[in-house]
């Protein structure tokens, strides 16, 4: 009889304790799935305005190369003439043509602009930069944005498969008199866009485009550029654009077991033709492939920009969740302690995730989360009521050699001490954080740029005088700005990126104010 008792004591201990647990497990499974969906909306987002970042400065550089240089009479004159010439006579025309732009073409191929192609105002091609010996082809109703601004007059933008490259591509008319002689394009690759993106972001780029499009518009001649794509048997990939080892601290080699452990998911996703995000599992190790979707001039879906990334996040939430339930499980047997015990983890996670999100974990200040914050905040409150806003970007002049002759401790010790003398320069309403590496960003609200630049040569000359390791010295460079009345978050710090890149190469150890 005690030993039924016994038995019967734990079964009912089980039966309760499964009941108290299953609504609370169930609970902590679909807090673990919305913290994973508003992380996976916040990196999707981001990984979004990413590319249409990087697109926009690409099409304002190739705004300003047709304004200044291009759409220039001399130039104009050549393609409106060689419009009903006879054959002898465009070849001279265009042999001119390509005389007079070739010094642009090589210089604008540095910065992964890779098609400068001139086109006859009945959309036939009269000279490719990129395939001189290539012309006379029509590109009527395969080029829908030539097409376009044939019809319109007007410049158009947008992604589109071409006869031999794929690009992002501005066609732009051209007017001699007024009267409509052609069009040209300047277009860039994906190249291009991965480039800068290493800049902004530490990631695997890749870039992914439809097969049927592919298949439609490039000559067989030009196939060979294309591979297909481990992600998805309906997507190629550009050859020009795989030819990296590492990315990002990635390798080529994880990226396709990336794609292998995600691809039945992936094909799903990109019959969405919208923006999505997919993560796996390597080695205890969590990584995230971003898919944005990338829309032709005709605002069809034909390809993805895909970046890759190793994700620490993810295996934090998913810990926290089994830390969690384990502790929800044991309280299913003693409640009281449950709660609490549910409570200060609750508590200690979120404080973790804070934390890890606004904290730079070396300088203790806030990091580029942070920043973005603070900044998108500041400049809001700045433009609705009208105050002066600054901002001082700086950063260690040679820091790699820090590195390199006395180690890594050495340069830390300087990240640290420079964060330190600054922190205790600055007032409560500013904020100093760190950029990456070794810059950093100074916000200033209510601050003019001239007082943001007395500031500012404060800072250089603390930084100049402070001895910081024995045969050690070190100075800094600074850009300073002040926001405009029709700036945004990203116009901002790209006119006070491009004041400290002005200070960088008029010597470093300066303060470079652009207004």
């Amino acid at each position: 009889m005690p030993m039924i008792k016994y038995v019967y004591a734990v079964l009912t201990v089980i039966a309760l304790s499964v009941g108290v647990y299953a609504p609370f497990y169930y609970f902590l499974s679909q807090q673990k799935n919305e913290k994973l969906d508003l992380h996976f909306t916040d990196k999707i987002n981001h990984a979004s305005i990413q590319f249409n970042a990087v697109n926009s400065a690409y099409a304002l550089l190739a705004n300003i190369v047709f304004d200044n240089i291009i759409n220039k009479p001399e130039i104009v004159s050549l393609v409106k003439q060689a419009n009903g010439a006879s054959a002898e006579e465009q070849a001279l025309l265009r042999q001119e043509l390509y005389n007079k732009l070739l010094p642009l073409y090589k210089n604008l191929d540095k910065y992964n602009v890779r098609q400068l192609h001139f086109h006859l105002k009945n959309s036939i091609s009269f000279l490719r930069f990129h395939r001189p010996e290539k012309y006379g082809d029509s590109l009527e109703v395969v080029r829908y944005s030539i097409d376009k601004v044939n019809r319109t007059g007007r410049p158009s933008f947008g992604f589109e498969e071409g006869r031999i490259f794929n690009g992002f591509r501005n066609v732009f008319p051209l007017f001699l008199d007024k009267k409509f002689g052609g069009t040209v394009e300047l277009s860039y690759s994906f190249n291009a866009i991965k480039t800068e993106g290493l800049k902004l972001r530490s990631a695997y780029y890749s870039f992914i485009i439809r097969k049927d499009i592919v298949s439609n518009k490039v000559w067989k001649s030009e196939i060979s550029h294309y591979v297909p794509s481990s992600i998805s048997p309906a997507y190629l990939q550009e050859k020009s654009t795989m030819t990296d080892e590492t990315q990002g601290n990635l390798t080529k080699d994880l990226i396709e077991q990336i794609n292998t452990n995600i691809s039945q998911e992936a094909d799903k996703g990109l019959l969405t033709e919208g923006k999505f995000i997919l993560h796996t599992k390597i080695n205890n190790a969590t990584y995230i492939a971003m898919f944005v979707p990338i829309y032709n001039v005709e605002n069809k879906q034909v390809a993805y920009y895909v970046s890759y990334e190793k994700d620490p996040t993810v295996s934090l939430i998913e810990k926290t969740f089994i830390v969690e339930t384990l502790m929800a499980l044991i309280g299913a047997l003693v409640f009281s302690l449950m709660l609490v015990l549910y409570l200060m983890s609750k508590r200690r996670a979120a404080r973790a995730l804070e934390l890890l999100a606004t904290t730079d974990p070396l300088t203790k200040i806030a990091n580029r989360n942070k920043l973005n914050i603070i900044l998108e905040k500041s400049i809001h409150l700045a433009l609705r009521y009208k105050l002066p806003l600054s901002v001082i970007f700086f950063d260690i002049d040679h820091f790699k050699q820090i590195n390199d002759a006395q180690g890594h401790d050495a340069g830390d010790t300087v990240l640290t001490t420079i964060s330190t003398l600054i922190s205790n320069q600055i007032r409560s309403s500013d904020l100093l954080a760190r950029w990456g590496g070794e810059e950093f960003i100074i916000i200033l609200p209510e601050t003019e740029h001239h007082d943001a630049k007395k500031l500012a040569e404060k800072f250089r000359r603390l930084i100049q005088d402070y001895k910081f390791l024995p045969n050690v010295d070190v100075t800094c460079s600074f850009g300073i700005t002040q926001l405009r009345a029709d700036d945004n978050e990203a116009s901002l710090l790209k006119r006070v990126d491009d004041a400290l890149y002005s200070a960088k190469k008029n010597g470093r150890n300066k303060v470079i104010e652009i207004s």
